[in-house]
């Protein structure tokens, strides 16, 4: 009860802290969500519960990216003991609404269908049908006999169905032969679902395809799988973004507290004197953090279902949210909550504790002021009035700027990673000496382009053109390398010449491989040695350095190995346009786009800057700047309020001299604007070390080499500008609104 009254004495203060709390406790279930509904919804594709196995191609990093021939079904519905066999295609398409729409391709006729239940009209039956599920249907505001287009072909709605997968439940199912044609898989499909006569037999089954198909996977459901690592990635990713949040959120109520301590100094040492021991001390405080992390934590609970219910009506993210947290969810909010009051209490009840009796009840309201060491170092420096205010409590300062800088360090380590890999992946493509390049239009993601390789010829027939080069990108997992990029290139092109071998010699041949000096160290393989991908051996004939960490972690491979080991028969990637005329670029990349709609051509400094995979990532940056700007402006906004409230009287007096209403406000938001941007710096030191620390990862470490540009920068200040503005404007205001006798009776 004692507990409760002390935080009614400031209730702005404490409302501010609990709505700190709130906010960190509610980033980390919608983070925490999304994350898990990512797995979840790529990992329910090839999912069903009709199906005793699953085949899939060995060693993909997705089952989506894979790729099997139609005639392998045929032969494996041949087989002992298999009773029945669904091939799916399945793609992912960009749509105005969301970049990442998924679209199956399904046989009519087979048991893959008993997936998809019908709750209106229909299920397909013919080409140029479409169902779409429950959500897509509702986000994109679609029903029964309407018209649908997928790749500029006009589809007819026939149903709506539910499989309770929502990444499934915001896309749609069209027919296998549409599939095929609309994601360039001729003849192929992603995976099988396989139906036994006698489930008992799955093992002996499983046992004679991988013997028949060294190339294919066979799992049953649940099993692991070779994307499940990628998975578990996506699953610690909003974890990770969710934590920071509540980081910064327990630093301000752990900075709350210690002003509770600093204004109570003298009620402290008098219950010290009536025989309060340091433990009972400790407890008082605690227990007030313990309180308003839990207020907070509950109501954080309430934000994030509403939060995720919101955004599980959007097109671009419902599908992957589930639009309710799940029982575990309340379970770690509340943990998380409560450790939050232990620890952000901890420091404030341990200082509380060490009060003297006799040196508290002298202690002035507020407590005094005692510069340390460092304190007293930085003074000279900090000279402006803003900045020597900011000392008055240089505790509550360091700790609101850590704070902050936490929160603003992860979005600079984010925004340098994306710079660094956008300029990685610019410098890679433009290694063929392009002027032009050439990605499919409409891919959500460079994984996920196709392009035709007859377009290629068609462009070398045009008379800008000068010469084109083809590529194919792909990643697989090996044994040591979960992500193991290879590129397929034509030895006869132009491009193969940017790998410079360091050792043996380049690829002449199918069946041959030159490996990345970084790949080769941490697979320990050289020239002469064999290695096997996605069930495909090869002879590594070379070892090449580039400079560049996305090709030496890397392997090169003949472009037509690649696209058998990528299931891209007739396909490449990318395509690297030279040109007669290099100074008319992007005149001559507006020409192609028009003649082949299929196709985004740009310059090669400007491809990245149009692709998906980075305005998606810009989106996320988005997103989490409006975090930080939220939870940065509550804590500040707090902090601020008990700087006015600390000195009330001292206010008083500067307006009784004489000191304006404009001049007070001025003071305020200059201490408000000065903690921000020390917080931003802060901020870039802590991005940086991060970066740091991440590129020393074994696996993955090297090819997240950060760059920073202007513009990530500028966003910087400017968020440090917008926090200043919003932290400090209420408190600022409260402080103009004071009466000069009432400030100076002020207690």
């Amino acid at each position: 009860m004692l507990s409760f009254k002390n935080l009614l004495r400031r209730k702005v203060r404490t409302a501010l802290t609990i709505l700190g709390v709130a906010v960190g406790v509610a980033a980390v279930v919608v983070f925490s969500a999304f994350g898990e509904g990512m797995a979840n919804g790529f990992g329910a594709v090839g999912s069903s519960a009709d199906a005793d196995l699953l085949v899939s191609q060995k060693d993909a990093v997705m089952i989506i990216v894979g790729a099997i021939d139609e005639e392998v079904g045929a032969e494996i519905a041949a087989m002992r003991g298999v009773a029945e066999v669904s091939g799916a295609v399945v793609g992912i398409l960009q749509l105005p609404e969301s970049p990442y729409f998924l679209v199956s391709g399904e046989d009519p006729r087979s048991f893959g269908m008993r997936r998809y239940q019908i709750i209106a009209g229909r299920p397909i039956s013919a080409k140029r049908e479409v169902m779409l599920g429950r959500k897509s249907a509702e986000s994109l505001k679609k029903r029964v006999g309407d018209k649908f287009r997928i790749n500029d072909i006009s589809y007819h709605v026939v149903g709506i169905y539910e499989t309770g997968s929502s990444f499934e439940d915001n896309g749609a199912v069209i027919h296998l032969a549409d599939a095929q044609r609309a994601f360039d898989k001729r003849r192929q499909v992603s995976y099988f679902k396989l139906k036994l006569r006698d489930p008992r037999d799955r093992e002996e089954v499983r046992r004679a395809i991988e013997s028949r198909w060294p190339t294919l996977a066979v799992t049953a459901s649940g099993e692991a799988t070779a994307q499940d690592e990628l998975l578990d990635i996506y699953r610690a990713m909003g974890w990770v973004i969710g934590l920071f949040a509540i980081l910064v959120g327990g630093l301000g109520m752990m900075n709350a507290q210690l002003m509770s301590v600093f204004e109570r100094t003298r009620e402290i040492g008098v219950l010290r004197a009536m025989g309060w021991r340091r433990r009972r001390v400790m407890r008082l405080i605690l227990g007030e953090a313990l309180l308003l992390a839990l207020v907070g934590g509950g109501l954080g609970l309430l934000l994030s279902v509403a939060t995720i219910a919101l955004l599980s009506r959007s097109a671009a993210l419902g599908g992957f949210l589930s639009g309710a947290v799940e029982p575990i969810g309340y379970i770690q909010a509340l943990v998380i909550a409560s450790v939050l009051g232990l620890v952000g209490g901890g420091y404030p009840a341990w200082r509380a504790a060490r009060l003297a009796p006799v040196e508290a009840m002298r202690a002035e309201s507020g407590a005094s002021v005692r510069w340390g060491p460092v304190t007293r170092m930085l003074a000279p420096v900090m000279r402006g009035p803003a900045l020597r205010n900011l000392l008055r409590r240089p505790t509550r300062s360091m700790m609101t700027m850590v704070g902050l800088g936490v929160g603003v360090g992860l979005i600079v380590a984010l925004a340098g990673i994306s710079e660094g890999s956008r300029r990685a992946i610019t410098r890679l493509l433009a290694a063929g000496q392009a002027d032009l390049l050439a990605e499919q239009a409409g891919a959500s993601d460079a994984m996920f382009s196709a392009i035709d390789e007859r377009i290629a010829e068609q462009l070398r027939a045009h008379p800008e053109v000068k010469s084109v080069s083809r590529l194919i990108f792909g990643t697989s997992a090996v044994p040591g390398l979960p992500f193991f990029l290879v590129y397929g290139v034509d030895p006869r092109e132009h491009y193969l010449a940017h790998y410079r071998v360091s050792e043996g010699r380049t690829i002449q041949r199918p069946g041959e491989m030159i490996l990345g000096r970084m790949a080769a160290n941490s697979l320990e393989k050289g020239v002469g040695d064999q290695l096997r991908v996605s069930g495909q051996s090869f002879t590594i004939v070379g070892i090449f350095e580039t400079g560049l960490a996305y090709e030496d972690a890397g392997a090169v491979v003949p472009l037509k190995d690649a696209q058998r080991l990528f299931g891209k028969p007739r396909q490449v990637s990318f395509l690297g346009i030279t040109l007669h005329h290099p100074e008319r670029a992007a005149e001559i990349a507006r020409m192609l786009e028009e003649r082949y709609p299929q196709l985004m051509v740009a310059r090669t400094a400007d491809l990245a800057q149009r692709m998906q995979d980075f305005a998606t990532m810009d989106a996320i940056f988005g997103a989490l700047m409006a975090l930080m700007m939220l939870v940065g402006g509550i804590v500040i906004m707090n902090v601020m309020l008990m700087s006015v409230y600390e000195r009330t009287q001292e206010i008083g007096v500067l307006r009784a001299v004489g000191w304006r209403a404009g001049r007070v406000l001025r003071m305020i938001l200059a201490e408000a604007f000065a903690l921000s941007i020390l917080s931003a710096a802060a901020g870039v030191l802590i991005g940086i070390g991060i970066n740091y620390l991440v590129h020393l990862e074994p696996n993955f470490g090297v090819m997240l080499n950060a760059a920073y540009a202007p513009a990530d920068v500028a966003r910087v200040l400017a968020m440090a500008l917008g926090l200043g503005l919003a932290g400090g404007l209420l408190p600022a205001l409260r402080a103009v609104r004071l009466r000069p006798v009432e400030a100076l009776h002020y207690e």
